[in-house]
């Protein structure tokens, strides 16, 4: 239990730190912003370009991640649709802003860091395949729920794919995780002084990373979304992750490191990019953003125990 407090409170400490830095206004309000475009754009994109152009083969294909994943987050999905319809704040829009918030999981400020702090370089290949297309698909998913309410059978598709096609290609991660499977393949060999340029960056990507992520937080609030909010949490960071779990060990020669980072991965608490969603429409942004704040505490103990409990062989 030592070692695993060992990673978890560091990673929860920085989170703190920026926290109390924002509501103390010893940084700029607009810091958070700031340094999350460069951990997204650059920090990020040069870890996982490294640790690809330099991995060898790997045991599985990335459909055997992809599945079982997307396929929890798929199930989690349909549930929140479902129930926001009980709540006359989530039922807005077709209920995509709470979908989003069940299964839009912070992965890249929060997720990435703890799985390079808990195994190193070498869980930064399971994590990136996940990442490479979680964002766009969860993106694309809300806003054809949310068009499908709202318009019916007159939503242009077209449009909407292009969207797609136009973020993937200018995602700064998907880039580096392509750019980095080409130079794999390639077998060029890393110049010494670009190598210690991607070093530092790659190395700087998780203390911003969750220096930023309590920056951030500052800005959400709990009150009055006691009741919405702990539905978000619990279909977030409880039904996700056991489906999940359920359906990881349904696939056959999943190394178990691939295993673990999946399932932690899909235990993060809700992501800035559900609340990005839920403003932008002025639906059910209130106990989106309490939902974000609160679970991201939360996650302090909930990433503690499923630690341990992937140490023990207990899951």
């Amino acid at each position: 239990m030592n070692a695993i407090l060992a990673t978890v409170l560091p990673v929860f400490g920085l989170i703190i730190l920026g926290y109390i830095f924002a509501r103390a206004r010893w940084v700029a309000a607009d810091a958070a912003a700031g340094l999350t475009q460069f951990v997204f754009n650059l920090a990020i994109p040069a870890l996982l370009f490294r640790t690809v152009a330099l991995m060898g083969p790997q045991p599985a294909p990335p459909w055997a991640l992809w599945l079982p994943f997307f396929g929890g987050l798929a199930l989690t999905w349909i549930t929140a649709t479902l129930l926001a319809r009980a709540d006359p704040e989530l039922q807005k829009g077709g209920g995509a802003a709470a979908a989003m918030t069940a299964g839009f999981g912070n992965l890249a400020l929060l997720g990435l860091p703890l799985v390079i702090a808990k195994y190193g370089p070498e869980g930064a290949v399971p994590a990136g395949i996940i990442l490479s297309i979680h964002a766009a698909v969860l993106w694309l998913a809300a806003t054809l729920q949310r068009e499908w309410a709202i318009r019916g059978d007159d939503v242009a598709l077209a449009p909407l794919f292009r969207g797609l096609a136009r973020n993937l290609l200018s995602n700064a991660i998907i880039l580096s995780l392509i750019a980095g499977a080409i130079w794999r393949q390639m077998g060029w060999a890393l110049p010494a002084v670009p190598r210690v340029m991607l070093d530092m960056l790659a190395n700087a990507a998780t203390p911003i990373a969750l220096f930023a992520l309590g920056l951030s937080l500052a800005s959400y609030r709990l009150r009055g979304q006691i009741r919405p909010m702990a539905l978000l949490m619990a279909l977030k960071m409880g039904l996700m992750p056991l489906l999940v779990w359920a359906l990881l060990r349904l696939m056959p020669g999943l190394p178990p490191l691939w295993f673990k980072v999946a399932l932690l991965l899909a235990a993060m608490p809700t992501g800035a990019n559900a609340f990005l969603f839920a403003r932008r429409h002025d639906e059910g942004a209130a106990p989106v953003s309490a939902a974000i704040a609160a679970g991201t505490g939360l996650a302090a103990v909930t990433t503690a125990l499923l630690l341990y409990a992937l140490d023990r062989g207990l899951i």
